[in-house]
């Protein structure tokens, strides 16, 4: 990875703020490069405070992905265990290795995951606690 100069500049200064520097360093890094598109995903709101990631992985297994939740950074990364590259006359559909990070706001959950033709879906609540939440203040 490419050294951010400023993050390491002002990390010395910043007691407790450690994990944002670390958190823009990965961005940066996940931003520039080039295979960070892949695979392709949706993030799709289905209710105020449910959302759904929705991958493709098209020719995976299920077996031969992973997603996990750590620190708050959702990790999805798969890998074929396919050996029959020397039996195709053109092959389109990728299938190479990949690693993928999300970082999640502060009070989303992952509920869980499912994968059905093709498609990876990524369950994820909004859940902060009560304070934190609008209530209505009645008029009198």
């Amino acid at each position: 990875m490419k050294e951010l100069s400023i993050f390491n500049q002002l990390r010395p200064m910043s007691v407790g703020f450690e994990n944002i520097f670390s958190n823009w360093e990965r961005m940066f890094e996940d931003h520039f490069d080039n295979s960070s598109s892949y695979p392709f995903y949706n993030i799709k709101k289905v209710k105020n405070d449910k959302y759904v990631l929705e991958m493709a992985l098209s020719g995976f297994k299920k077996s031969e992905i992973s997603v996990q939740v750590k620190d708050g950074i959702l990790f999805i990364s798969g890998k074929s265990s396919e050996e029959e590259k020397n039996s195709y006359l053109h092959q389109g559909i990728a299938k190479r290795a990949f690693s993928k990070q999300l970082q999640l706001s502060e009070y989303v959950e992952c509920k869980g995951a499912s994968m059905e033709d093709g498609m990876l879906k990524v369950e994820l609540v909004y859940n902060p606690p009560v304070e934190k939440k609008a209530k209505v203040i009645d008029i009198k």
